[in-house]
């Protein structure tokens, strides 16, 4: 890990202007950000183990930039400003001595000065003001707030569900059903950065302490069910997969379960994205080598500088929680370790609309319903891991989140089945609401009735493959039922090689080290469509479709099947 950090710091030096900035290399909209206090924190973690004289002037140069940026009310936003400040601060705890002395001594009295005019904007806002809260204190900038350290954390604490799934769309006004994983991962870091900088907690505050124990152990055994021995978890919705949630994964298992027993050890989450790293130092945004300028798989904020830093600031915080062999407290971890003895195969979570299913080393998680963004169709399948080893099928996004609209948009990149009605307008599976689903020896079965149709759509994983399975049932006159399966035709290092048998419905697939059959039945023969997506955090994808029936009328019922099953070519 240290290593990782150090070998950074001539990227930081590269992306640096001679005036002090840190712009994105590739991005003019919003493209420095809150860039600076990550570099910031990730060049203190340099100097706290291996300290040189670059690493600690680019340091107090990223510093400097901060301050500035933080001062700016008119230019930086709010909530961009929670981001500098937190991390500025977290930059000089990890700083060692007399370096953090001399910086606090140039910068302590603008940062004690510092009031924070951000709303709670969401769930992750509020896990950052607290813990910038308290490392003010730490720092001796000026006592922290106690009454806003309780309202903070009673904030996460009420964003919590009962499965102990943190729902990051929570505002001091409104709740909004978003879920979106990768938040619950990070919100769980920001608790834990806290933990893991402050070595000497006040005993006036070993309350708060002991709160954010008990969130972060309740979050880490709801987010144990999505992990994977190869050191990812499923996501979907908001920022999945982004280069941060490879920071915070490595973090949370360095403090929960370094071993493994929650699904992956630390050291499998640490290598997972090391893959990922491209010829200049830097690391893909999301988890492909396409080049940075393509953007693939990126959300509206993802850039290259803030994303890649935030990561490897989770890195250092994972670093700081090992070298100081800090743990999630005895009573804690035992009690955990019982629940965990048996890992359990399936997962269903109707609060947080999640299903996952694990035997052995075959693995995917599941939507139960569409929330607030529309990011996927409901019964949507993601992180498939066939015998612990990733697919060519992409992991799902919808190009238009907030627009629930009945003709999608050609970037879409999802698996299930499209209706086209009599007017000609195309229909996915939009549920706001759970579809009925039930645990299988294999996979899960869903259930569903609108009014057009009735749908029992099963998944199912097993050493034979992996296999869609569909049964409707037709209320309305339809002109037709289309198949589609996102397949990842580019992910920056091997093409998908794809070829059409003398069997009818049968593809052959190849790419990289792995070969795989792709078998229709009950639909008309499979076609790989020519245009291409970049939404998926995969690589660059494109549908396979497949007429399933129609024109069909009231009462009609269509079944058909897909399969993806390794094999040789």
């Amino acid at each position: 890990m240290r290593d990782v950090l150090r070998r950074y710091v001539p990227v930081i030096r590269t992306w640096t202007t001679p005036d002090g900035h840190l712009p994105d290399p590739y991005e003019t909209i919003y493209s420095e950000n809150y860039a600076p206090a990550n570099a910031a924190a990730v060049l203190a973690a340099v100097c706290s183990s291996s300290r040189t004289e670059e690493a600690a002037k680019l340091l107090e140069q990223m510093l400097a930039r901060t301050v500035t940026l933080l001062g700016d009310k008119q230019g930086v936003t709010p909530f961009c400003r929670v981001f500098l400040y937190h991390y500025g601060l977290m930059a000089l705890l990890l700083a060692p001595e007399p370096d953090r002395s001399r910086l606090v001594g140039r910068f302590g009295g603008v940062l004690a000065a510092y009031e924070d005019d951000c709303v709670v904007v969401n769930t992750n806002c509020a896990a950052l003001q607290w813990s910038m809260e308290l490392f003010t204190e730490m720092l001796g900038l000026r006592p922290a707030n106690r009454e806003l350290l309780r309202h903070r954390l009673t904030f996460i604490a009420r964003a919590q569900l009962g499965s102990g799934f943190i729902n990051d769309e929570v505002t001091e006004k409104q709740i909004h059903d978003g879920m979106p994983i990768a938040y619950h991962a990070f919100t769980l870091f920001l608790l834990l950065g806290a933990i893991a900088m402050i070595k000497n907690w006040p005993e006036e505050l070993e309350a708060e302490r002991l709160e954010a124990e008990r969130i972060i152990r309740s979050g880490m055994l709801w987010l144990r069910h999505t992990v994977t021995p190869d050191g990812a978890f499923a996501m979907i919705e908001r920022s999945s997969y982004q280069t941060f949630t490879w920071g915070a994964l490595t973090a949370l298992l360095a403090y929960t379960a370094p071993g493994g027993e929650y699904g992956a050890t630390v050291d499998a989450a640490f290598r997972n994205w090391l893959p990922y790293a491209h010829e200049d130092g830097t690391y893909g945004c999301t988890p492909n080598l396409l080049p940075h300028s393509l953007r693939v798989g990126f959300e509206t904020y993802t850039h290259l500088n803030m994303y890649n830093l935030l990561g490897l600031t989770g890195i250092a915080v994972a670093e700081r929680v090992l070298e100081r062999g800090i743990r999630l407290p005895e009573a804690m971890s035992s009690e955990a370790a019982e629940s965990d003895r048996e890992l359990d195969a399936t997962m269903i979570d109707a609060e947080s609309g999640y299903a996952f299913y694990r035997c052995g080393l075959h693995f995917f998680g599941c939507t139960m319903r569409m929330h607030n963004r529309q990011y996927a169709p409901v019964m949507q399948g993601f992180h498939f891991r066939l015998d612990g080893r990733k697919v060519p099928v992409a992991e799902p996004r919808l190009s238009s989140p907030y627009r629930l609209s009945a003709k999608r948009d050609r970037d879409d990149v999802w698996e299930g089945y499209a209706i086209t009605d009599e007017a000609g307008l195309v229909h996915v599976p939009d549920m706001t609401h759970n579809v009925q689903l039930t645990a299988e020896s294999d996979g899960f079965r869903m259930r569903y009735a609108d009014e057009r149709l009735s749908c029992e759509k099963t998944i199912t994983i097993g050493d034979d493959g992996i296999a869609w399975h569909y049964v409707l049932e037709v209320k309305q006159a339809l002109r037709s039922i289309d198949h589609v399966l996102p397949l990842v035709v580019h992910d920056g290092r091997n093409p998908l090689r794809i070829a059409e048998t003398p069997e009818s419905g049968v593809l052959l697939l190849r790419t990289g080290d792995q070969s795989f059959t792709l078998r229709y039945e009950g639909t008309a023969s499979p076609e790989m469509e020519l245009h291409r997506s970049i939404l998926s955090v995969s690589g660059i994808s494109a549908k396979v479709y497949a007429r399933a029936s129609g024109p069909l009328q009231p009462g009609h019922i269509v079944r058909w099947s897909v399969k993806l099953s390794s094999s040789i070519l």
